[in-house]
């Protein structure tokens, strides 16, 4: 962008010498005294259009003084920054293969789930065809494909037999096997998810495939699974839903586990930190990509007595921290989100009893000397 713009100014200021050398052909003095930089070149020009309005030049003075102020005016406007460059075509597999790898946890964390399948081509109709669509690994395969549907969500796809919303996407990306097809992305749609394996030797193929389901259609299958487990290295914890008294919750509870399942990484963010002594033992659950927080209302009014076992968000609040209540207590009123039970409260029970951080004072908080981190799974 900015070379157009010099090459803009390059042009300019050859029309202005070619005009001041007609100029002095038949004016003295026509130098100003002092340029010192862009504007005051233009406002030089502008006085030269009213000084010389009744000669041939004044048009060359006019064109010149215009486009240097859309230079002006492009040079002065701001840079979007730039996107991040693929790896260059000579690095390594491995190196390219990482960027991949980045690319889809990037996806993942922004809300895009590209249910990648590795020796797989994908049966559907194209929308857009892979010979005159490339890019640089699959990540911007899956990416692209979100885009397409992203567009047609819009209204920004024409009508006709190929305007279907992208919702599978398949990719080359193995120079040797793929040939002339390397980098191909094709852009498919189908009105059945998961679509079929195009038919072909399973598990030879050179191609990659996923599917982009559309809004939380990729959650159906955890819809069903009743009970959250934190695996602790002292032990696991089953945490039973309770969508009865926060459904809102349960549902992202079940989208976080999903996500931190699809990347296979653990999660992020889950951690025990604080233990009262027949009362409470507090955490925070969070994953990058996925956010927890509800707030109390609206959901159904909760338990008057909250039970020993009951797992809450803590401080009255919709997460990401909450508590498991250790002993049955009516304290706490309808402030309080449940969202799951403790059966089996012996390793919580446990944790209660490990070092904690020195307080200064005897009513101050008390916190893990260090902290319990934790992943979830759905079952």
């Amino acid at each position: 962008m900015r070379l157009l713009i010099y090459g803009v100014l390059f042009g300019s200021i050859l029309v202005l010498l070619l005009s001041l050398v007609h100029l002095r052909s038949s004016c003295h003095n026509v130098l100003p005294s002092q340029v010192t930089d862009l504007h005051s070149l233009q406002t030089l020009l502008h006085e030269w259009e009213i000084q010389w309005g009744d000669t041939p030049d004044v048009a060359s003075f006019s064109r010149v003084s215009d486009q240097l102020a859309k230079a002006i005016a492009a040079l002065n406007r701001p840079q979007l920054p730039p996107i991040l460059p693929p790896p260059p075509a000579s690095a390594s597999a491995d190196v390219r293969a990482a960027a991949e790898r980045v690319g889809f946890k990037a996806l993942a964390v922004a809300g895009t789930q590209c249910h990648v399948m590795h020796d797989t081509d994908l049966w559907a109709q194209p929308v857009v065809w892979g010979g005159t669509h490339r890019t640089a690994n699959a990540a911007d395969c899956c990416a692209a494909c979100a885009a397409h549907a992203a567009t047609a969500a819009r209204g920004g796809l024409e009508h006709g037999t190929n305007s279907s919303a992208c919702n599978t996407w398949v990719f080359c990306g193995d120079e040797a096997r793929c040939g002339g097809a390397f980098g191909e992305c094709w852009l498919k749609h189908t009105d059945k998810l998961p679509p079929s394996q195009r038919p072909g030797a399973a598990g030879s193929s050179p191609w990659v495939s996923g599917v982009v389901y559309p809004g939380d259609g990729w959650l159906a299958p955890y819809e069903s699974r009743t009970t959250l487990t934190m695996h602790f290295k002292l032990g696991d914890i089953v945490v039973r839903l309770l969508p009865e008294l926060a459904p809102r919750s349960v549902v992202e509870l079940r989208r976080l586990a999903a996500l931190v399942a699809g990347e296979g990484g653990g999660c992020g963010g889950c951690r025990v930190y604080r233990v009262e002594t027949a009362f409470l033992v507090q955490g925070v659950i969070g994953h990058p990509g996925a956010y927890v927080a509800t707030p109390r209302h609206p959901n159904p009014p909760q338990k008057r007595v909250m039970e020993r076992g009951l797992v809450c968000w803590a401080g009255g609040a919709g997460g990401p921290d909450w508590f498991v209540n250790l002993i049955d207590q009516a304290g706490f009123g309808d402030d309080h989100l449940c969202w799951g039970k403790v059966d089996d409260m012996a390793l919580f029970d446990a944790i209660v009893a490990r070092p904690i951080k020195p307080k200064a004072k005897p009513n101050e908080m008390t916190f893990l000397a260090e902290e319990l981190r934790f992943n979830i799974t759905l079952s």
